[in-house]
């Protein structure tokens, strides 16, 4: 297990470059930031005490160096799309079962709102790493093991990876689809991750609800693991399992079905009290998942087949069709495939004894998950999942004074 150390050692410091002056510019803040590959997300990564602990000035601070709200975020570092407007905040931990502290942090596109609700399992693979780029762990030699609080949903998730000559490895043989070639492995295992928002596996206590969608009953199943989701089948709301980001984007009924099985969902967590209000004032949690049983489709040139995966899912991020799939969402869909009667559950083809493998946009995606029936429910004993991870820049990202203060009082 690594241990805890000061920040008197980092490999790079981003604060010691020759523009750390410029911190005092009267126009522009400066601040120490790494910008790393997660997964198949991107985003910066600060040290918390790089940031205001004002919650207000914090996210004014997101949401200006990212360039939001603009759908382009031309004039900050977002990528224009909801899977490279994320942000990390790493900090050491006091806890005894943990050894680093992330909060995960999505920056709005269009609006001036950053949400903390849920966690991002692809910007967590980079956590353990940029803690020793940043000096918060004492690396060793080897397999290094990162237990990482999750501020967002109040677990330890631990994460695996192999580090030589002080350094976290970036080649390797692991690959993900929607991330070109290969790179070394971080296994991240969530655990025990049941009820991070709601402290149940199962929120409503069935593993299956009827929700009325456009007038029509439709079955549905909420399941809070890593993230809550709620699952819909595509047959019970005339949608496409194997449909592509941008045509799922334009199946407007679709799109519409869905945010409405998300807002019910929404309500039963108690996040909103109208279903209706769940697109404004919980934009990224609970998430929604449309699933399918196995088909042939296009993952781009790469053709999927049936016979290699268990289930089609299409997940949606803050409103628009995630262009692969989430790993809360990898991770809560195959928890979801292990509980007898959920929508996951009887998409499936047949029973798998073992690894999960889901079809998304961009491929395929296989997770280790073991759930056993216990008094009173479900627990879930194992969800494991491999990612990979790069570090892409480090430096100081520049956000203006003036713009700060603007959204300060414009905050959503």
């Amino acid at each position: 297990m690594a241990t805890h150390t000061s920040r008197s050692t980092p490999i790079l410091d981003a604060s010691s470059c020759p523009l750390s002056d410029l911190r005092e510019d009267p126009e522009q803040l400066a601040i120490p930031c790494f910008y790393m590959r997660g997964g198949s997300s991107k985003g910066a990564f600060f040290l918390a005490t790089d940031l205001p602990a004002d919650i207000v000035e914090r996210d004014a601070i997101l949401l200006s160096a990212y360039g939001s709200p603009d759908a382009r975020q031309i004039d900050g570092i977002g990528g224009a799309d909801p899977l490279t407007s994320k942000a990390a905040i790493i900090s050491p931990s006091a806890r005894d079962d943990a050894d680093i502290e992330y909060t995960f942090c999505q920056v709005d596109l269009t609006r001036a709102k950053v949400s903390t609700g849920g966690n991002c399992g692809n910007m967590l693979a980079a956590v353990g790493p940029y803690a020793i780029w940043r000096g918060l762990i004492r690396p060793s030699e080897g397999i290094n093991r990162v237990r990482i609080y999750t501020t967002n949903t109040g677990q330890v998730i631990e994460s695996s990876f192999l580090v030589k000559n002080g350094v976290p490895c970036v080649e390797g043989g692991t690959s993900i689809p929607g991330v070109p070639g290969t790179g070394a492995t971080i296994a991240i295992d969530f655990g025990d991750c049941a009820g991070s928002v709601s402290g149940k596996l199962l929120p409503t206590g069935n593993v299956v609800e009827i929700v009325e969608v456009d007038g029509r009953p439709t079955p549905v199943s909420l399941v809070d693991a890593a993230t809550p989701f709620v699952y819909v089948a595509a047959a019970d709301i005339e949608g496409d399992a194997t449909a592509t980001p941008d045509a799922l984007q334009n199946d407007h009924r679709t799109m519409n079905r869905l945010e409405q099985v998300r807002g019910w969902a929404a309500k039963v967590l108690g996040l909103v009290g109208d279903p209706s209000q769940a697109r404004q004032v919980t934009p990224n949690v609970p998430r929604v998942i449309m699933v399918g049983s196995p088909q042939d489709y296009m993952a781009g040139s790469v053709k999927v087949n049936a016979t290699d995966i268990n289930l089609c899912v299409r997940q949606l991020a803050m409103q628009k069709p995630h262009k692969a799939l989430a790993v809360t969402g990898a991770v809560c869909t195959a928890i979801a495939c292990r509980i007898p009667g959920t929508i996951a559950n009887i998409n499936m083809a047949g029973a798998v004894d073992g690894e999960i493998k889901l079809g998304h946009p961009s491929g395929a995606l296989s997770v280790d998950s073991e759930v056993e029936e216990e008094a009173g429910g479900y627990r879930v004993r194992k969800a494991a999942i491999n990612r990979t991870a790069r570090l892409l820049m480090a430096g100081q990202v520049f956000v203006p004074r003036l713009k700060i203060q603007e959204l300060r009082e414009n905050m959503e």
